[in-house]
């Protein structure tokens, strides 16, 4: 730990360090909590530099520490947020966000509400504004592969942000007329992959829907009923 601490002084080095760092936080357990301290200052300089490009060795790191550490790593993650959240969406950030919810659950909300917002940025902008590009993405959700994130732009953006909207634990959330506003435009985008991102992206937000409705189906409130009815009609405009 003293070399790998060493490392990340070196901005020139602290990449791999992070790397290093991420091998072997599963073995450390416990001991790791007297260094998260420093080592969180070291996410703070890598994730949000003074100048330089932002660490994804960091960010990564970030996730993997958070699964290791649970909850011991909240209050260090929090007062990353806004950082993390300066990120241009790559898979590296939805993998670390991913780890930090599942193993912290406090933070679900907050980033459910932020991711939201991040993704709906995206799509209204790329459908308006943003450059078409060829994508060849892995058709699987969530890889370890981590890209530069100049790579991810146009369609290859669009559609990691359609898979995330689809995948991510948005548990509690109901995206149907998320769907309606900001998916079903994708549905005749002139990119082949994106339409079908588009398209498995409605199915599965419906899917989702229902299994709220069917969570709650048999509740006498009326309320119940008129929230069923409104989902219906939502479903009905985003097939239809």
């Amino acid at each position: 730990m003293n070399h790998i601490l060493h490392v990340l002084k070196i901005p020139a080095e602290h990449a791999s360090g992070f790397i290093a760092l991420r091998e072997i936080v599963g073995a450390l357990d416990g001991e790791l909590t007297n260094y998260l301290p420093t080592i969180n200052s070291y996410f703070c300089d890598a994730i949000a530099p003074r100048r330089g490009r932002s660490s994804l060795e960091a960010l990564a790191c970030v996730g993997n520490i958070a699964k290791a550490m649970g909850t011991t790593m909240e209050p260090h993650v929090r007062g990353l947020l806004d950082s993390i959240f300066s990120f241009v969406l790559s898979l590296t950030l939805v993998e670390a966000l991913e780890q930090i919810t599942e193993s912290i659950p406090p933070l679900l909300p907050t980033i459910q509400n932020r991711l939201l917002e991040y993704i709906s940025t995206i799509l209204s902008r790329s459908h308006h504004s943003m450059p078409r590009q060829s994508a060849s993405m892995s058709r699987g959700l969530i890889t370890t592969v981590t890209p530069q994130i100049s790579e991810l732009s146009g369609s290859v953006l669009v559609q990691l942000a359609l898979r995330t909207l689809a995948y991510f634990n948005f548990k509690g959330h109901d995206l149907l007329k998320f769907a309606r506003e900001s998916v079903v435009v994708y549905l005749e985008d002139e990119d082949e992959a994106t339409r079908k991102d588009a398209a498995l992206c409605c199915c599965k937000l419906v899917a989702n829907s229902f299994s709220t409705i069917s969570s709650t189906q048999f509740g006498p409130s009326r309320i119940n009923r008129t929230s069923g009815k409104r989902r219906r009609r939502l479903v009905e405009e985003v097939y239809f």
